[in-house]
């Protein structure tokens, strides 16, 4: 029994995994809000040299799955939004529904690291909220530090 579901596991997750597509519909919109900022990289994180921080959040999700926006004072480019899980993930309660991935330009917060950064940031759409954290990815074989924790609302009258 575990060696036939050993055999099948590959198979029905990627049959299940979901593929980079337009987002949700619900998505398509201008988000922003007030997000906590604890730092960009190791060093400011783990020892503190870099204030935690409300920072301002603005991010808008074109209906081809494009996202631009700011970050603190940094800015979002080559944004783009997909699916991060089928069903089979949703029903193991595995990642999230969604993910945001592309580059940061600029120091998110006075006195905090400046340059580009790679980040990925997974979410769900918790009512009307954006709820997840952004992570910066800084290899393949560094831990992705949280770097924000994304509470976004779309913007009224959108």
């Amino acid at each position: 029994m575990l060696a036939t579901l050993a055999l099948l596991l590959p198979v029905l997750t990627s049959c299940a995994i979901a593929s980079p597509a337009v987002p949700d519909q619900r998505l398509i919109a201008h988000w922003e809000g007030l997000d906590r900022f604890g730092g960009m990289s190791r060093d400011e994180i783990v020892k503190q040299r870099t204030k935690v921080q409300e920072v301002a959040t603005e991010l808008t999700i074109a209906p081809d799955g494009r996202v631009t926006g700011h970050v603190g004072g940094a800015e979002l480019s080559g944004g783009t939004v997909e699916s991060n899980r089928g069903w089979l993930g949703r029903s193991l309660h595995l990642k999230t529904d969604f993910i945001i991935r592309g580059r940061l330009y600029g120091a998110v917060a006075p006195g905090s690291e400046d340059g580009i950064h790679e980040i990925n940031a997974p979410f769900n759409l918790v009512g009307t909220r954006i709820d997840g954290t952004l992570f910066v990815i800084r290899g393949a074989f560094e831990y992705p530090y949280p770097t924000l924790r994304l509470r976004l609302d779309p913007k009224s009258g959108s």
